[in-house]
């Protein structure tokens, strides 16, 4: 548990879906790892079918509203399962801001990882792990597109390397999209993506878009630290371009300081 659905554009178009026949494991937009080690042993938070380990939501730390933002915070626990019984070996964080803004919803999601049991979490590389969305059924190769911050189309994007990628798709008249954007500071940037190509899920060509940090490399993480990450993510109606892309990473990015 600890997953977001139904995420929407300004009309109302709901961009997410929740365990679909083929994936019943995808969960909208989530944040899971699929190769943990812990005390020399491997565990899968993710793949739910192989009873290895999960992520649960703990509770809502805090709801705020105002003219600007609404948001919440809350509290997830990654945990392991071995003989001995389940295991905490991490506490996680989210921070979770929305706000209006032109032609779209801009929202913030902030994600602190705090391994809590004695030894290091490692978090191996692996091809596909963390934050993540399933999109909506109804987009497939046949209706929808997309491009990353490096030019890359979407039989080209898998693997590589981006600080922003977006969709637009197009269905029953209704044009929309939603644009994920990492942060400079995050681990491992420009952060590697995985994607689903036009030739995914038996040739349908469904949206599945994941930043994955743990993808090419190792990610050791102690108790005693904090490991942050963020992201956002612009829902939208009607098509996005490279270049208005541009401005909302570099405004995310690299916000303009008032002295």
């Amino acid at each position: 548990s600890g997953y977001i659905h139904p995420a929407c554009t300004p009309s109302g178009f709901v961009y997410t879906c929740v365990q679909p026949q083929d994936h019943r494991h995808h969960y909208g937009i989530w944040n899971p790892w699929t190769r943990v080690e812990y005390d020399k042993k491997i565990y899968d938070l993710w793949n739910l079918g192989d009873s290895l380990g999960t992520v649960r939501a703990d509770k809502i730390e805090e709801l705020y509203q105002g003219e600007i933002l609404t948001g919440f915070n809350a509290t997830l626990k990654h945990i392991i399962f071995s003989p001995e019984g389940e295991k905490v070996i991490m506490n996680e964080e989210w921070q979770v801001k929305a706000m209006e803004s032109e032609n779209g919803y801009l929202w913030d999601f902030v994600s602190i990882l705090e391994p809590c049991a004695k030894l290091p979490v490692t978090i191996k590389a692996y091809r596909y792990q963390g934050l993540c969305c399933r999109a909506t059924e109804a987009w497939t190769k046949e209706n929808c597109t997309m491009i990353t911050s490096e030019g890359l189309e979407r039989p080209e994007i898998d693997a590589t390397r981006a600080r922003w990628i977006y969709v637009n798709g197009h269905v029953d008249n209704q044009k929309s999209g939603f644009m994920f954007m990492s942060y400079p500071d995050n681990y491992n940037t420009p952060e590697p993506l995985r994607i689903w190509d036009q030739d995914a899920n038996r040739g349908r060509g469904d949206v599945f878009v994941n930043f994955c940090p743990a993808k090419t490399t190792d990610w050791i993480l102690v108790p005693g630290n904090k490991y942050t990450l963020r992201y956002r993510i612009f829902a939208y109606d009607g098509e996005m371009s490279a270049k208005q892309a541009e401005r909302l990473w570099t405004d995310f990015a690299h916000p303009p300081t008032i002295y």
